[in-house]
């Protein structure tokens, strides 16, 4: 095959690049799916490579149908043999032929999320969960959760057998999957964790499939969860001939001086082996070599700090330095507090206080006087008030109280039970995570830390490692390292001694560990084989870098302004003080550089240590691990976009830039810059949607294009209400991709359990559902007696259900009605031996009277029900025409793993409607971006959270880059949400694409953004003739006071004032919050006693002050 002529220089790289390992960082229509077919073909017609020997897995269905479709349309049915397919598709095949192995038969039923919530239901009540306490719907995220990373129900009740709510749901765990197993199902997560778990204990299983996929691709490698990161590790790591395409733009800035031996050098400029500046303890430096650099693409936030003396460092948030508090007159901390049992709170205390006579931390002394256990500084504040107002707004922003944790000694109205119970049902936890996301701080790095008490029920305890805090080496120039813990209890005792360490005693039963270490990496490799022994210790890193007290580790991030920092000064190591903090964008290298022994070097004058490479505490970051897995590893990047326009590319460049996890790639495209993006501020949603049918009508007749030209792309299924309404009335004809999925039906899921029940008499959950649908007088309490017989005699309900005459409990009746049906289903079981599944569903509906039932129901919802079973046996026939395999059990698969976006289908001339996440791996030509504001694209979620808002980022450049041609970008100012009014501002997504590359158009014509008449750029409320503003305006002219609601009883602009009570007709009492201008209204957040935080308008929300 002549590739050079067929492919740009990097895809040919791509697709030539076969032998070891691979990794392609490729962006939105750069051609990513054509260099994967195209390395499958050159593999087979040009290299040789056996089909049967290559992998290939994708994230879904119609992706793998088409990128295989493309193989064989270049090189013939050869291709027919490769596995192209998905994860779980992989891993289904694979488990029907081995899964013996593990205990399962192989027609085991694929359970789905209505199956798994009957089966944990079951689990709660045998298990005596009330559902108030902890929901089947938790349960079963965690269960996902550790089904995802790997963790089986054993490892996760280990894990969380001293904490009572956790255990509770191990427990559950444990029985959810014994039950399983006794059904001979699989839920959907158990696909690949049980396919991981046969490799694993079957070395015969995984060395066949490895020597059978000598070659393996993975395309979307960035959206990989652990257990498929660990399935693909498994067969790759015999040939590791893997080539894995990815798009996860993932520490110091080029240009940071770093100190050595004669001179200051660009970090850039440095080599492994050349020899840098490092702190060796109490004060003293020396000279190490460089082990290794790290260089990494970033582009996303940086911190930048100055100190007092002018230091300045920048860096990635997650970069690790030195610093401490320091007791400052003057300033107030507003804080974040931990207590172990209770969970988190909100606070201030002066920087000082007074303690017998003398000053002490006011952090230690909040800590100490609560008996809690971390403390973070949230914000440095100059004056009392303002510290009582963040102290107010984070609270509030957050939902974590400000309450404290004790109330002895204090003379509080509440009491120690309230607060108590205040703290049980209020998830602080997830509020203070919230809350770290998006002030950088870190768990694992509290700025205070209590010490380690042992005092009646309350034991805390610590491994304490001083770095450099030991005795000085002559030879090596460096302290050595001091390790200790102080402890009590026979038991923790006893297991550190098993484990073979040096335990002493100490005063007060109590028990001692204590070393020192020379080097560095041992020192910490003890500490963390201390953990190990007993994993309910903190451990605290400090490094003694001065004369004075030691450094604790910590984030750039985390530092605040007053704290000390290590620098370099005339050939020591002191002290400064920082005095600024700010955040940067950034786009360009970073680096890091590994001193072996010291583990830190000098960086713009500032103490510096090695670069944290885990960001935010995730388990894998996917690319970088792959990096790390195959240190060989090539990488290609593609950045040449082939389908959209140069404006859209450019639009969603600056978008996805702003994310701090990306691994950094431009795309470029050859096409002409095409259409400016249209922006659009409505009124009103049902103008947004008015516009937009509006706009597909009139494109459509001007440009002669189809319907299926044009995407209505929405962040959530929600959204689809208002544009479907809009176009039926012009009778544009469309589809819903998303939203109530058809196999998701109730009369669907029926018939399913039938065939499920058929194929695996053992699957309670779907027989339960059968029994007695149609109503065939076989009711709960006959269920339950059976159920109660069956566990009695460890049988499965179907074996008890052929035992029916010898339960005691039932009655003739009750046995004659079960016979007939148990005689009913072996019929079915013996006709689906020999019958297609298309006959055996027709069957099934009319010798169960199913269909007879809904047949003769005057209820409109029943006639549509109909229409979805007739769908249902279509549904079936089209299988048997297109699948080799015909049998029920291959169907039963193909239902399980369908997605509805495998369901657009070419011929089809109707508009599509979708969420941006299933519009994935499409394009259209135009392509509407609606309900584009905060609080909706991104939501709220994405605001309390670093992460969120990276998802949601990376969300909108996947839905700009869907556009080939023309990308509209809507919004409203006011819409209908839980059938209230509610205002969003317009997208910050929006607001950051450049002026140049955007125009806000009119419902009748399209004005430039570079006009000068049109100040729209920052805000097009002004140049909207629909927008608020205007509305406003016209009323204001009818109204002597639109704000106030033509009511001097309500509260006027004048009258808002932070801290002020209000009344709301419907919310009750509340408190004003934050105050934020919006043209002639104002946005209030208010905390309502019973409602609640509230956002609301004031020329809407009729408020009466108090």
């Amino acid at each position: 095959m002549e590739l050079k002529s067929l492919l740009n220089k990097e895809q040919y790289e791509g697709a030539t690049n076969i032998d070891g390992q691979l990794l392609i960082l490729a962006g939105a229509g750069s051609g990513k799916t054509r260099v994967l077919t195209y390395r499958m073909a050159h593999m087979i017609e040009d290299i040789g490579i056996q089909p049967y020997n290559i992998l290939a897995i994708t994230f879904t269905n119609k992706a793998a149908k088409e990128m295989k479709d493309r193989v064989i349309s270049l090189i013939g049915n050869k291709a027919e043999n490769m596995w192209i397919s998905t994860f779980h598709s992989t891993c289904v095949r694979i488990l029907r032929r081995e899964i013996d192995k593990i205990g399962y038969n192989s027609n085991f039923t694929i359970y789905d999320t209505s199956d798994q919530k009957v089966l944990v239901k079951e689990c709660m009540k045998l298990l005596n969960i009330n559902e108030k306490d902890i929901s089947d719907q938790e349960i079963l995220s965690k269960i996902g959760k550790a089904k995802d990373s790997m963790q089986s129900a054993q490892s996760f009740m280990r894990q969380n057998e001293s904490n009572f709510r956790e255990k509770k749901i191990a427990e559950a765990y444990e029985m959810y999957q014994k039950r399983l197993k006794e059904n001979n199902a699989l839920d959907f997560d158990d696909l690949i964790f049980k396919t991981v778990e046969l490799f694993k204990s079957n070395p015969e299983v995984l060395d066949f499939y490895q020597n059978k996929f000598k070659y393996i691709m993975v395309d979307e490698y960035q959206d990989t969860n652990g257990a498929q990161y660990e399935l693909i590790r498994l067969l790759a790591s015999k040939y590791k001939n893997i080539c894995v395409v990815g798009d996860d733009d993932q520490c110091l800035v080029e240009g940071t001086l770093i100190s050595t031996e004669g001179k200051k050098v660009p970090i850039e400029k440095l080599t492994s082996n050349d020899k840098v500046k490092v702190s060796c303890g109490n004060g003293e430096m020396g000279i190490l070599p460089i082990s290794n650099i790290s260089k990494k693409k970033y582009c996303g936030e940086i911190i930048k700090i100055t100190t007092k003396s002018n230091k300045v460092i920048k860096s990635t948030p997650n970069h690790i330095s030195f610093g401490k508090v320091l007791l400052e007159e003057d300033k107030y901390y507003v804080y974040l507090m931990y207590k172990k049992d209770f969970g988190y709170r909100i606070g201030q205390t002066s920087s000082i206080r007074s303690r017998d006579e003398r000053e002490a931390s006011g952090l230690a002394v909040r800590l100490n006087g609560e008996q809690a256990d971390k403390i973070w500084i949230i914000k440095v504040c100059s004056s009392k008030g303002d510290a009582t107002y963040y102290e107010q707004y984070y609270s509030v922003k957050y939902g974590i109280p400000t309450i404290v944790f004790n109330s002895r000694g204090r003379n509080l109205a509440i009491s120690q039970e309230h607060i108590e119970n205040m703290f049980k049902e209020i998830d602080t936890v997830s509020a203070a995570e919230r809350l770290m996301e998006e002030e950088y701080l870190y768990k694992e790095y509290p700025h205070h830390l209590s010490n380690a008490v042992i005092r009646g029920d309350s034991i805390r305890k610590r491994i304490n490692i001083t770095f450099f805090g030991g005795k000085k080496s002559v030879q090596r120039g460096l302290y050595s390292h001091r390790i200790g813990l102080n402890s009590s209890g026979d038991e923790t005792k006893n297991k550190f001694i098993e484990a073979g360490f040096n335990v002493r005693n100490g005063e007060r039963n109590t028990y001692r560990v204590e070393t020192e270490r020379a080097l560095y990496d041992d020192a910490e490799e003890f500490a963390k084989n201390l953990e190990q022994v007993e994993e309910n210790f903190d451990i605290l890193k400090k490094a003694r870098l001065t004369e004075s007290k030691s450094f604790l580790f910590m984030p750039i991030g985390s530092f605040r302004e007053g704290m000390a920092i290590s620098i370099e000064n005339n050939g020591m190591i002191t002290e400064d003080i920082v005095v600024s903090i700010e955040r940067e964008n950034y786009d360009g290298f970073v680096y890091d550089l590994n001193v072996d022994n010291a583990r830190n070097y000098i960086a713009n004058n500032i103490v510096v240590h090695n670069c944290i490479y885990q960001w935010r505490g995730a388990d894998i970051q996917n690319i970088l691990d792959f990096e790390k897995d195959y240190p060989d590893a090539k990488v290609i990047k593609l950045e040449q976009n082939y389908r959209s326009k140069s404006n859209i590319l450019d639009a969603a460049n600056v978008v996805i830039v702003n994310n701090a996890n990306r691994k950094s790639k431009v795309l470029r495209t050859q096409q002409e810059p095409g259409n400016k993006i249209k922006v659009y501020r409505a009124f009103s949603d049902s103008d947004e949607g008015d516009f937009v049918s509006k706009q597909i009508v009139d494109i459509k007749s001007k440009e002669n294009k189809e319907y299926k030209d044009f995407a209505i792309l929405y962040r959530t299924n929600a959204q689809s209400r208002i544009f479907e309404e809009s176009l039926r009335r012009r009778g544009i004809p469309y589809k819903i991709i998303g939203g109530t999925r058809f196999y998701d039906r109730k009369e669907i899921k029926d018939i399913l359990a039938y065939l499920k029940s058929i194929i695996n008499p053992r699957d309670d959950v779907s027989l339960k559902r059968i029994i007695n649908v149609p109503k065939r007088s076989i009711g709960d309490a006959t269920v339950s007696k059976v159920q109660e017989f069956a566990n009695n005699f460890e049988l499965d309900i179907w074996d008890a259900l052929m035992e029916v005459r010898t339960i005691p409990t039932l009655t003739p009746r009750n046995a004659n009605n079960i016979e007939n049906f148990t005689n009913l289903m072996d019929e079915f079981m013996n006709l689906s031996e020999t019958a297609p599944v298309s006959v055996l569903i027709e069957t099934i509906l009319k010798d169960t009277g199913y269909l007879k039932q809904l047949e003769s129901s005057k209820e409109i919802e029943d006639k549509s029900r109909i229409e979805n079973l007739k769908e249902l046996v279509s549904d079936a026939v089209d299988f048997e025409k297109n699948n080799e395999d015909k049998s029920l059990a291959a169907y039963l698969e193909k239902v399980s793993l369908v997605q509805d976006t495998d369901k657009i289908e070419e011929e089809e001339d109707t508009i599509v409607l979708m969420t941006v996440h299933s519009a994935k791996g499409l394009e259209f030509p135009v392509v509407f971006m609606v309900g584009m504001e905060n609080g909706i694209f991104p939501g709220n979620m994405s605001f309390e959270k670093e992460s969120e808002m990276e998802e949601s980022r990376r969300l909108c450049y996947v839905g700009i880059t869907r556009a080939k041609e023309t990308l509209f970008m809507t919004s409203a100012e006011v819409r209908r949400v839980f059938g209230r009014t509610v205002a969003y501002p317009q997208s910050d997504f929006i607001n950051e694409i450049k002026p140049e590359l955007k125009e806000y158009v009119s419902g009748n014509r399209i004005g430039s953004g570079n006009s000068s008449s049109i100040k729209g750029q920052r805000n097009n409320r002004y140049n909207n003739p629909h927008s608020l503003r205007s509305t406003i305006k016209r009323d204001v002219s009818q109204s002597n006071n639109f704000v106030s609601n033509n009511d001097s009883d309500y509260l006027s602009v004048d009258e808002v004032t932070l801290g002020r009570k209000i009344q709301h007709e419907k919310f009750g009492v509340g408190t004003i919050v934050s105050v934020q201008d919006t043209g002639n209204d104002k946005k209030l957040t208010i905390a309502f006693d019973k409602q609640g935080v509230k956002n609301l308008m004031l020329s809407f929300a009729k408020l009466k002050g108090i």
